[in-house]
């Protein structure tokens, strides 16, 4: 293979044997596309993902350590380097000298707010950084332009450059093998990670009690907090409901599988300007794969499904509605194979490569641009360090103090010491 294009990403692929994040999804999603319309493309990914490769998955991977992503692609003579997310970036010990495209699907930054607020900083500059040394960005929505303009303009890019291009979630052809209900009572899936900044559980706890009313239904949950195989506390009240099947993590091949098997999908959450500014590759995925969706206003697949009839759009507030859905489902009243030929039409939106054309655009002739310096630089983060070890300095100082308060106090009240001041003073 000569000259091809690099991806990079720090997360496995979904032709993996393990669980896939939105990262490796993404990441796969454009590797596929752009390999389908001709483009050479390898991949690069960690070392630590090597045995979790499925051996039938033939692709062509460049395995690599952090401390040797550069020499690694300076081996594979890329013509272009697409980065999925800025944090692999941080890897590289000196800039590269051909172009570089970075892949925002999403705002991490916000995610970091709640993820590692006191390192928030850090990461502000690292982004920046990063960035700086980009010579494209891609984003996934056209209302993410605007949030990552901003982004770039601080990163050193001039704001009249066109190298801002938007490109969708996309997948490769979903096989089309569903042909109606199978199972004995309908499935209602709920799938992906439990962050702890998405507030889910009203819609949870008005999807179990409605199935409950019912009689009949299973919410089929595939899915657990990030780092921690254990649910989420408030959940834990459901982990041996009857109508509730709890299932962990899963490779997404049988991510997929599970998908393909239920009668709707629900992705609602509480909305946030996190929210506001995702992918929601959760419910492209399920688009993806067929499954009628329940999604809130705020989703960026909700005029979609409107228009293709590929589900519902509720509010995350009106427990109402969503619970006359779930009725619906549950007792199997509504036309679920009409909405699952909507998700089917979405479905093939998502694997065309039509997708891809302003990326594709930017492959034709990608350029190097004029490097500026970030708007911030390392020496914020490290003042904002600086000024956060003396404030743990200060609250050791007060707790040390308080304890020597404490311990001169109980000395004072000692009997013994009460004598030996009274002996001192009349010695005296």
């Amino acid at each position: 293979m000569s000259n091809p294009i690099a991806i990079v990403t720090t997360e496995n692929l979904p032709v993996s044997t393990q669980p896939c994040a939105g990262g490796g999804v993404r990441a796969f999603g454009l590797g596929e596309a752009l390999r389908r319309s001709g483009a050479e493309c390898v991949y690069f990914l960690l070392e630590a993902w090597r045995e979790t490769m499925d051996p039938r998955a033939e692709l062509p991977v460049v395995w690599y350590k952090p401390e040797d992503l550069h020499q690694r692609l300076r081996e594979t003579d890329c013509r272009a380097v697409l980065f999925e997310q800025w944090q692999p970036m941080t890897f590289l010990r000196k800039p590269l000298d051909v172009p570089v495209i970075v892949d925002l699907p999403g705002p991490l930054m916000l995610e970091y707010r709640y993820r590692d607020p006191d390192n928030w900083l850090q990461h502000l500059t690292d982004k920046l950084y990063c960035l700086s040394r980009a010579d494209y960005a891609l984003c996934a929505l056209p209302r993410q332009r605007g949030y990552y303009a901003a982004w770039l303009s601080w990163a050193g890019f001039e704001p009249g450059d066109d190298r801002l291009a938007v490109t969708p979630f996309c997948m490769h052809e979903m096989p089309r093998s569903r042909g109606g209900h199978v199972e004995d009572e309908p499935l209602i899936f709920w799938g992906g990670v439990f962050w702890p900044w998405q507030d889910r559980f009203d819609a949870f706890r008005t999807i179990v009690e409605t199935l409950e009313s019912c009689g009949r239904g299973q919410l089929v949950v595939l899915g657990a907090e990030a780092n921690d195989p254990a649910l989420p506390p408030e959940y834990r009240a459901y982990s041996g409901h009857h109508h509730v099947t709890w299932l962990g993590r899963y490779a997404f091949t049988e991510y997929a599988a599970e998908l393909k098997r239920a009668a709707v999908a629900v992705d609602l959450a509480a909305p946030t300007e996190e929210r506001r500014l995702s992918s929601d590759l959760r419910t492209g995925t399920a688009l993806w794969a067929g499954a009628p969706c329940v999604a809130a206003p705020e989703s960026p697949w909700a005029e979609s499904i409107q228009t293709h009839n590929a589900g519902w759009v509720v509010p995350y507030q009106d427990t109402r509605a969503l619970s006359a859905i779930m009725t619906e489902v549950a007792m199997e009243r509504g036309d679920i194979v009409a909405r699952r030929r909507g998700a089917a039409e979405i479905s093939k939106l998502i694997s065309s490569e039509d997708r891809i054309g302003e990326l594709l655009a930017i492959l034709k002739a990608p350029t190097l641009r004029e490097k500026r310096p970030p708007a911030l630089d390392q020496r914020s983060a490290d003042a904002e360090a600086r000024l956060r070890a003396m404030r743990d300095e200060i609250d050791l100082l007060r707790h040390q103090n308080e304890r020597l308060s404490h311990d001169l106090n109980s000395i004072r009240s000692n009997p013994l010491f009460k004598l030996y001041k009274n002996t001192l003073g009349r010695l005296r």
